[in-house]
């Protein structure tokens, strides 16, 4: 644990803090209020904090004025007081006031082993009891796998049905399709549902930071290691890490996530001890073989990772389920935005079936959002063209369009049939900003094969900042 000691007394300070860093603890010392005062209010150290061990009387203060400190600020610290025994009724008071526990001095080591022992069994409890509450929120959130499609029935029922195995899991699909709530789905009904699940998207980090979220770093390993860092998989031990958008990952990477594959063992970085552990990896990619075949994705990780391999088809394959989605979002949304909305007309109705979907699941799930934010408070159904989003509204309605051949986002491939002006597109002058840079960036994903590299490098933009505009620009969201 990272624990904090607020001591006046250099010699008791000295002897407390080599203990508990021989004992494999990191810690940071203060002598009196005013230096602790700074500590607390460093962000940067706070974060890292564990517990505080504070002497009850200090030069310019008190250990009260600490836990005030840190309760006032809502800080996930635990208080320990320590005290002479003429200051016992104080210390028990400051139980009262949210200190974890008090230990009179001299300090008896062994009662001290005990307090943090049950400090470290809380802390551990409360996140296991988090991770569960995060997960049924995610069981139950916005965009569950609604279906009444056969062949997602029986992509579904596959992934129950391996779901207790300890096999690596491959799931491919378009991005907003589902993949990871089928990896929920899949850890919901194992028998690790009730161990850690932690989730990465690894093509929203780079490099560097990519392989110390997933390994850990020493203390001291790079500039900004100012303490030991436990990497994704030693904290998912025992339970599942689910790697999305593992088609991403740099081929040095890719090594080290083979070596836990094949070993259950890595380094974090900067580090020589070697840590074993027991993890079930789900990976999500969208065209992961491709990747392979371009040498962009080791082989020999591929063929690990694809050892049950689940592919979920996009919405514009499985149409039946539109209706169904409509019904749970608007009946959703309206709940949470306090409206009464039942469900849409015939003719918005006959929209939404004619569209494509190219942001699948997701991309449907934001139309609705907007169509029940900007219908009117008493309205019961969602009506009329001029509630749609604006890239929607070209469609007008399915009746007046032959082939539907107006929605810029089914047909960015038929903007330009001469090919000498592939990399071109035409974009009215009378289109919105927002509209025009939805379609620029589709066109871009489509002409690099939903490769979101190639896509950020041929717009000239940061992968990060792609990865933002299609979670925040909701009239694409591919």
């Amino acid at each position: 644990m990272n624990i904090f000691i607020v001591e006046d007394n250099e010699a008791s300070l000295f002897a407390l803090s080599n203990y508990l860093k021989e004992e494999g603890h990191d810690v940071i010392e203060a002598k009196d209020f005013k230096s602790a005062s700074k500590v607390l209010n460093d962000a940067k150290k706070i974060n890292f904090i564990d517990v505080i061990i504070t002497d009850l009387k200090l030069p310019d203060g008190s250990g009260i004025d600490i836990l005030k400190t840190v309760k006032s600020k809502n800080y996930d610290i635990d208080v320990l007081i320590t005290t002479g025994f003429s200051s016992v009724k104080t210390a028990v008071e400051a139980i009262k006031s949210g200190a974890y526990d008090y230990i009179t001095k001299p300090i008896n080591l062994e009662e001290l082993d005990i307090i943090l022992k049950r400090i470290v069994s809380k802390r551990n409890l409360l996140s296991e009891l988090n991770e569960l509450r995060v997960r049924l929120e995610d069981k139950f959130s916005f965009g569950n796998l609604v279906t009444k499609s056969k062949k997602m029935i029986e992509i579904i029922n596959t992934a129950i049905a391996v779901s207790n195995t300890h096999s690596t899991v491959l799931i491919e699909g378009e991005s907003g399709t589902g993949k990871e709530l089928l990896a929920n789905i899949i850890v919901n009904n194992s028998d690790r549902k009730n161990k850690p699940f932690i989730k990465v998207n690894c093509a929203a980090l780079s490099e560097t930071i990519l392989e110390s979220e997933l390994f850990g770093h020493e203390k001291g390993s790079f500039t900004s290691a100012d303490s030991l860092h436990k990497g994704r998989f030693e904290v998912s031990d025992g339970g599942t890490i689910f790697l999305d958008e593992i088609g991403e990952i740099p081929l040095k990477t890719q090594a080290k996530i083979l070596r836990v594959l094949q070993e259950k063992e890595f380094e974090r970085v900067g580090g020589n001890k070697t840590i074993k552990v027991d993890v079930r990896i789900i990976a999500a990619s969208q065209d992961i073989a491709g990747k392979v075949k371009k040498g962009e994705f080791r082989q020999d990780l591929y063929y690990r990772l694809n050892v049950i391999n689940l592919k979920i088809i996009p919405l514009r394959e499985r149409k039946e389920d539109i209706p169904l989605l409509i019904n749970k979002f608007i009946e959703d949304f309206s709940k949470e935005m306090g409206k009464n909305i039942k469900n849409v007309d015939e003719k918005v109705l006959n929209i939404l079936l004619d569209y494509n979907y190219p942001g699948n699941i997701r991309e449907l799930k934001n139309i609705i959002e907007f169509m029940v934010a900007v219908s009117a408070a008493d309205a019961d159904t969602v009506s009329g063209g001029t509630i749609l989003p604006a890239y929607l509204k070209d469609l007008k309605y399915s009746n007046d369009l032959p082939n539907n051949k107006n929605n810029i986002y089914n047909n960015i491939n038929n903007i330009n049939t001469d090919e000498s002006e592939e990399n071109y597109i035409k974009i009215p002058l009378n289109m919105r900003l927002e509209d025009a840079e939805n379609l620029i960036i589709s066109k871009a994903l489509m002409q690099n094969s939903n490769d979101k590299v190639k896509t950020a490098k041929a717009l000239n933009i940061g992968l990060k900042t792609l990865y933002r505009k299609l979670e925040t620009i909701k009239k694409i969201n591919i």
